[in-house]
Order: C-alpha cells, then sequence, then structure tokens
C-alpha cells in the first residue's frame, strides 16, 4: 500500500511539473513577441498612391502612378484617411518617429548643433523593444539625416551606413554612395538606391525573420529630388503617357542610359511616376519574403511618408497662385494638409483587412504603439506625446488614442518659412501665424482643402482651442 501510495505521488509530481512546464511554453508561444517594420517614403503626397488612400474620395488617388504593392498592402490592413507627418519636412519627422517626441520638444530645429549628443541619450524605438525583450535585433536601411548622427547612436544593430562617416545617411546617399568623399555614383540599375534598399531589406527577413522578433526601418530617398528611374522604368511609363493622350510638351528624346532630373516638364513628370513605381517594388520583396519565413501574420508593416508632396501643382484660387497636392492645399514646407497629411497603411495582428479608420494619427504614435504592442513592462520614456494606436488597430473609428495633450499639434519655426503653429481637435484644425498673430480655423470634415477660413464666424471655437 505505502509503495502504491509513494507512486501515485510521484506520478502525480510528474504531472504537474510537465503540466506546469506546458503551460509556460504555451504561454510563451501564445504571447509570441510581434515584429515591426515601418517603410518611409521621401515627399510622397497624399495622393502619390493608385489607390484610394480615403475610400470615400475619388480625389485621393492619383490617376498615373502605378503603385500595386502599396495597395496590395492596402487590402491586407486599414487605411489611415487622417495619417500625419510630425513636420512638414523630413529632419524633425525622422526624429520624432524614433523618439516618440514632438519636434518642438526634441528641439532638433532650434538646436541643431546639440541635437546629436542630446540624441545619444533618448530612448528610441529599438532601446524600447530591446527593454520590451532583449532578443528583438533592430535594422536601419536608407536615409537618416547626418544631423542625427550614426544610426548606431539611435541603438540599431544593423545599418547600411559607411563606415567612419561622422554622420548618418543623409540626402546625398541616394545619389552617391560615398557624397562626402568619392562621390561615387550608383550604377544605372539602382538609381535612388531603390533595387538594393529592396535587396537589403529581404536579406535581412530572410535570414531573421522566425529566428527571433524584429524591428526593421526602411527610408528610402524617393521620390525626393533629384527624380531618378531606369531607363526600362522610364520607356515603360513614357508609354502609358503618351497612350493615356496627356500634354506632351516638353517631351523629349533623352540620352541612352539611366534618366537623372531631366529637363522638360513631361519628361519630370513621367520620370516622377516611374520612380514612385520602382519604388512600390520594395513591398514585392519585403511580404514575399515575410510569407515565405511564416512572419506576415505576426508582423506590423506600416507605410507613409515623411512629409507631404514635395511635386506640388500651382492653381489660381481667389487670384492667389496656390500650390495643390490634389485636393490638399499646399505641400512640402507647409502646415496646410498638403505639407502634413501623408498616405498612411498599417497592417498586422488583429488588424481588419481592407479596412479603413477616419481617426488622425501623427508618427509620433509609433514608439508608444509598439512599446505597447510589445508587452513591454519598463517605463515609458519620459515626456513620451505619442499614444499608442492598440484601441484604433482594433476598434477602427470607435478606437482612442491617450496622449498627453488633447489633439495634434504642429510647430513649425523653420528659419526659411514664417512660423506657424496649428493644433488639430475633432473636426477642427487651428492654425495661428506667430508673427502677425492671424489665425485660420478649418473644418476639415466638410473643408479639408482648407478654403473657407471659419475664425471670424466661430471666435469661441478659435478661443476654446
Amino acid at each position: 500500500m505505502q509503495n502504491i501510495l509513494e507512486y501515485n505521488r510521484k506520478n502525480i509530481i510528474v504531472y504537474f511539473i510537465g503540466f506546469f512546464f506546458y503551460q509556460t511554453v504555451f504561454t510563451q508561444i501564445s504571447q509570441k513577441s510581434p515584429n515591426f517594420i515601418v517603410i518611409l517614403t521621401d515627399d510622397q503626397s497624399w495622393v502619390g498612391t493608385s489607390f484610394l488612400v480615403d475610400p470615400n474620395d475619388s480625389r485621393s488617388k492619383s490617376d498615373y502612378y502605378v503603385t500595386p504593392n502599396m495597395k496590395r498592402l492596402a487590402n491586407m490592413g486599414m487605411r489611415m484617411t487622417n495619417g500625419y507627418a510630425p513636420a512638414p519636412f523630413c529632419s524633425p519627422t525622422r526624429k520624432s518617429i524614433l523618439t516618440g517626441l514632438n519636434p518642438a520638444k526634441h528641439e532638433y530645429q532650434k538646436d541643431r548643433d546639440n541635437w546629436t549628443k542630446k540624441f545619444r541619450k533618448r530612448l528610441t524605438i529599438p532601446k524600447v523593444l530591446k527593454m520590451a525583450n532583449p532578443n528583438y535585433i533592430t535594422a536601419h536601411f536608407g536615409k537618416g539625416c547626418s544631423a542625427m548622427g550614426r544610426f548606431e547612436d539611435a541603438g540599431y544593430d544593423i545599418t547600411d551606413e559607411n563606415p567612419g562617416e561622422p554622420g548618418g545617411n543623409g540626402n546625398g546617399h541616394g545619389s552617391y554612395w560615398d557624397p562626402i568623399k568619392e562621390k561615387t555614383p550608383f550604377p544605372p540599375d539602382n538609381p535612388k538606391r531603390m533595387h538594393s534598399l529592396r535587396k537589403d531589406a529581404a536579406d535581412f527577413l530572410k535570414k531573421n525573420a522566425g529566428k527571433q522578433p524584429f524591428f526593421m526601418m526602411v527610408s528610402h530617398y524617393a521620390p525626393h529630388i533629384p527624380f531618378m528611374c531606369t531607363r526600362e522604368a522610364f520607356e515603360r511609363t513614357k508609354k502609358r503617357w503618351v497612350e493615356a493622350g496627356y500634354d506632351a510638351k516638353g517631351l523629349e528624346e533623352l540620352n541612352d542610359g539611366p534618366v537623372n532630373n531631366p529637363k522638360g516638364e513631361a519628361n519630370k513628370k513621367i520620370t516622377y511616376a516611374a520612380m514612385v513605381e520602382e519604388m512600390d517594388l520594395t513591398l514585392v520583396d519585403v511580404l514575399d519574403a515575410l510569407e515565405q519565413r511564416g512572419e506576415l501574420d505576426n508582423t506590423y508593416i506600416i507605410f507613409t511618408s515623411d512629409n507631404g508632396g514635395g511635386y506640388a501643382e500651382r492653381r489660381e484660387v481667389d487670384g492667389e497662385n496656390r500650390r495643390f497636392n490634389g485636393p490638399l492645399q499646399e505641400g512640402k514646407r507647409s502646415i496646410y494638409e498638403g505639407g502634413i497629411r501623408v498616405p498612411t497603411v498599417i497592417s498586422g495582428p488583429g488588424i481588419k483587412a481592407g479596412s479603413q479608420c477616419d481617426v488622425p494619427i501623427v508618427q509620433w504614435d509609433f514608439l508608444p504603439t509598439f512599446h505597447d504592442l510589445s508587452g513591454s513592462e519598463a517605463p515609458m520614456p519620459p515626456n513620451t506625446d505619442g499614444g499608442s494606436l492598440r484601441q484604433v488597430f482594433k476598434k477602427g473609428n470607435k478606437g482612442k488614442v491617450k496622449r498627453v495633450a488633447p489633439g495634434i499639434i504642429h510647430h513649425y519655426t523653420c528659419h526659411y518659412h514664417p512660423p506657424i503653429s496649428s493644433i488639430i481637435m475633432g473636426d477642427y484644425k487651428l492654425m495661428r501665424h506667430l508673427n502677425s498673430g492671424e489665425f485660420l480655423l478649418f473644418n476639415l470634415k466638410t473643408d479639408y482643402r482648407e478654403e473657407k477660413n471659419l475664425a471670424s464666424s466661430m471666435p469661441e471655437k478659435v478661443k476654446e482651442m
């Protein structure tokens, strides 16, 4: 009897040990750390794709650009119709994405000389993810900003920076591998590094996806000036241009070889469209590599731009010559919607395929979102301005984003532009010219072209905001 009891006792102990081990392993599997990818384009307009950024507005896409893979991602995930860049030009936006801070707080625009020293001490997306799980491997390919310092200062494990250069990859690295010294141009089949960025991203995923959690940022130099594309892409796009019956004025024969900043308005537009089409191919390699590694369903993918379109068209409105990106007024370097509202598509676990969300979000929300979704138990970086997008991913328009300050605030005090601040709260946007004190108030829900200033007719709303 004693032996039987002892035998049963041992079996029970073994059972509980096994059950505990199974539960632990199961919990670890069920709580597998998600992966994160940010694909950032440079100066791409809100209407710079061939899919409807806002499915309710036929004007929110291009009739000429070809971006089937951006559309593929949009069909996989959620289109954010009110996605905002932190600033209307690249450098402060890139700092805000990394740090989760408003540009006015990270002080890049007014303290450029000391920014790099301060930057090394700040918590960034790579550092935050490693605090959540030290197994995260982090990589950055493409454009940064020389004033930001090297990517390794931001906590990245893998980068494509040139060894020994004092600063990170700036605009010049989109034209030359070594713009500071020899200025060696890229080969004809790799304009703006678009195709080597594709390869670097895919190679990183093939090597690491499925083995450990990762964060990868692919930051394009396109479609920023100078406009460049391969000869094959130009000829393919030129054929579509002619067949569509577009204005052939300025359409000139070019020399053989790669197309680099050609003369003639038609040539420029064709080159731009061809460049966008080639840039779109990055998503093919990224999505296919994730599928091959079985990690597509465990990866959040964000596609967006660092600011509004730099290639705006001029139109006469009420006797004034204004710039427009599709239906949006102005473009890069402007606080009007054309300068800060950007194409934004997000796919990933729990995000409904083919969905749309109109809740305003801003790119400094990415860091707190990754902190939340990675299951981090570490405290959030102090003074973070962004809020987690978890609710928005799950609930769409019923989701809320909790930030330190209400609304989305833009401060644009750059030395080559009049200083303007704005705040977006609910349906309304208030802009204030900091020199003249002039207020502009727009209802973005009914007038995102920002054509009717409501400031004089709604003084209480101005005071409230």
